[in-house]
């Protein structure tokens, strides 16, 4: 526009104006100089195809169109470089006599994300320009032909999420290839030794297929050059391979490994992210572990014991959860000042409570159930707690004992007190952890026990079940607004239910069951519009159940044990004239305490309304549900 203003004021510049306007048109018509024959073979490469979509990248493809989107070609020759079709909605076969194999200077080839369903053809052979090639997320099936060794300039290959089947692909001439992804596959079989020798592989997942052992000697990976090894889910058993000095990232969950933790761990001095949960590895964890990583993984395995000192102010989340750890916790954790999540579920730790925590100032997660632990929980020399950043707190199958002050609560979290910050969308503890890693734990609630396989950042959760606390409820709980669960059942605790717990505005499970509670239920409950799952049952309660909805809502069961609670949804009348038990025949209804064992037999929910709510607000996947033997 403004050059054509200038032309109205001068005949000289109106001269240049057209020839600055006749170059202008020649650049965009001439650059690139595209062959007619690549026009035509990314036309006839596009109809090969149906279209899922109406917004497919390939609808700016026309044979008078001036750029194609997607499309990148030489500024010399005009030929085809690159092809980012990622999501493209292409949907069919892709057969050996595709248009695709004429474009013979490829250099760049993105089909993920497509609905490509084949066998894998041959002709790609025939590409020897590729440096990229990314087909993951269709349904390409069978084996991998050699003619793949054809791509000698590949530095990176992504077969992910296909449908491939058959032995490990030869893959050995690829002496460029950097990045190698064959997640998400069906390959069975041997990892071959030549792997290791490929002099630029620095990155390597083969998670999720049906491999099972290493061919060679287990010192053969340890010239490799891999910085990045992912071998989770698939079906490998035996001594893990020994580690090369250049490795940051290892990921070896499910699998069937066997023996101790190899000391070539020790090997990589930069070593940042170790997850080999859910194996059988047995013996000690080499302490070499505890000095430079951000993340250790151990969880579900057959270890017995941590290393005497941790040193690492970098470890930011440890998980030694489900194995048969003994002893004491190494007080040394005190120095890991970075630690986000500390899981040490289901061990045979006998200890006390662990006070010192309280210096690692960015703890979110202290997991502790089923161990045996023991003594108080509360000490005037290290009152108040101070977990600025804790959200979840389960102490739960332990032998703690002792009674709580009024105050204990106050000044416990800064994060329950004053809210959990909402980012808008769910956002999940480790979601900033390398390799998408998502820590678990388990949730009890009314005899129940369910696996949250993913953390939302705005849970708040606190169980001191199955203990032997005793004394008042202190007054101070209700000062954790930002709780989501609260379970103190199974214990020993007295007097009446605080009323401070009707400002938990966001509660929506508590269960106070099986301990000594009496008096009425306060009235103020109702007015926890979010509460969904409530248990009270078995302790010595009286007056009429509070008539809100929250209450209407919950079956027998949640007050059962209790026999001077009366009203709905009990079958009891208020105006009933029962005489009272007998304190002893009061304590002959109240059954044993529950025991710490599970059983494998899942059971079914009578409260679906209620689950689907806890769904919703928990953000759970549900990975079991088993009731405790009774």
């Amino acid at each position: 526009m403004m050059a054509l203003q200038v032309c109205v004021y001068s005949t000289f510049r109106f001269s240049y104006c057209v020839f600055a306007l006749s170059f202008l048109v020649t650049t965009l018509f001439c650059l690139p100089d595209t062959h007619p024959n690549q026009i035509g073979s990314l036309m006839a490469f596009k109809n090969e195809f149906n279209l899922l979509c109406n917004n497919s990248i390939t609808n700016s493809w026309t044979n008078d169109a001036i750029s194609f989107d997607g499309v990148s070609f030489d500024e010399k020759t005009g030929a085809v470089t690159e092809l980012k079709l990622r999501g493209a909605c292409l949907y069919g076969t892709l057969d050996a006599n595709s248009s695709l194999f004429s474009l013979h200077q490829l250099r760049y080839l993105d089909l993920s994300y497509n609905n490509l369903f084949s066998s894998f053809p041959s002709e790609f052979g025939k590409l020897s320009n590729l440096e990229f090639l990314d087909l993951h997320q269709n349904g390409f099936t069978g084996e991998v032909p050699s003619s793949i060794n054809n791509l000698s300039r590949l530095t990176y290959l992504d077969l992910a999420n296909n449908k491939f089947t058959s032995g490990f692909p030869y893959v050995y001439k690829l002496t460029n290839l950097s990045s190698l992804d064959l997640s998400n596959n069906t390959f069975e079989g041997k990892v071959p030794e030549w792997l290791w020798n490929l002099p630029s592989l620095t990155a390597m997942s083969l998670s999720h297929n049906s491999l099972n052992s290493f061919e060679g000697s287990p010192k053969a990976s340890l010239n490799s050059p891999l910085v990045y090894l992912l071998l989770s889910s698939n079906a490998f058993q035996g001594s893990f391979p020994n580690i090369s000095p250049s490795m940051r990232y290892i990921v070896a969950a499910n699998n069937n490994f066997t023996g101790d933790i190899p000391l070539s761990m020790c090997n990589p001095r930069n070593l940042l992210y170790v997850d080999l949960s859910n194996n059988s590895f047995s013996g000690s964890v080499p302490r070499c572990l505890s000095e430079s990583l951000v993340l250790l993984n151990l969880r579900h395995n057959n270890l017995r014991r941590l290393p005497d000192t941790f040193s690492n102010s970098s470890l930011k989340m440890l998980d030694v959860g489900h194995n048969k750890i003994r002893g004491k916790l190494p007080r040394s954790l005190a120095n890991c000042t970075s630690l986000e999540m500390i899981n040490m579920e289901s061990n045979r730790i006998n200890d006390t409570f662990l006070f010192w925590m309280t210096a690692l100032p960015n703890l979110q997660v202290i997991v502790l159930r089923s161990n045996r632990f023991h003594g108080p929980i509360y000490s005037p020399q290290h009152h108040p707690l101070s977990f600025p950043e804790l959200r979840i707190f389960d102490i739960s199958r332990n032998e703690f004992d002792g009674s709580l002050p009024p105050n204990y609560f106050v000044n416990w979290s800064t994060v329950l007190v004053r809210g959990l910050k909402d980012y808008g969308r769910p956002r999940y503890i480790g979601e900033f952890y390398l390799l998408g890693f998502h820590p678990s734990i388990i949730m009890n609630f009314k005899g129940m026990s369910m696996e949250i396989e993913k953390i939302l950042t705005i849970l708040g959760l606190v169980d001191f079940s199955g203990n032997r606390l005793g004394g008042q409820i202190p007054e101070s709980i209700g000062l954790l607004k930002s709780i989501h669960a609260l379970n103190l059942s199974n214990n020993d605790f007295t007097g009446h239910i605080p009323s401070s717990m009707a400002k938990l505005t966001e509660l929506v499970s508590l269960d106070l069951s099986r301990n000594q509670l009496s008096g009425n239920i306060p009235q103020e409950l109702t007015n926890l519009s979010f509460l969904a799952i409530l248990d009270v049952s078995y302790n010595n309660l009286t007056g009429q159940i509070p008539q809100g909805r929250q209450f209407l809502e919950q079956s027998d069961a949640s007050f059962e044990g209790n026999n001077n609670l009366c009203g709905p949804p009990l079958g009891k009348s208020c105006s009933e004239k029962n005489g009272a038990p007998s304190p002893q025949t009061q304590q002959q209804l109240k059954p044993p305490k529950q025991e710490h064992n599970l059983t494998s037999k899942a059971t079914t929910i009578g409260y679906g309304s209620a689950l689907i709510l806890l769904m919703m607000i928990f953000g759970l996947r549900i990975g079991h549900v088993v009731r405790l033997r009774a």
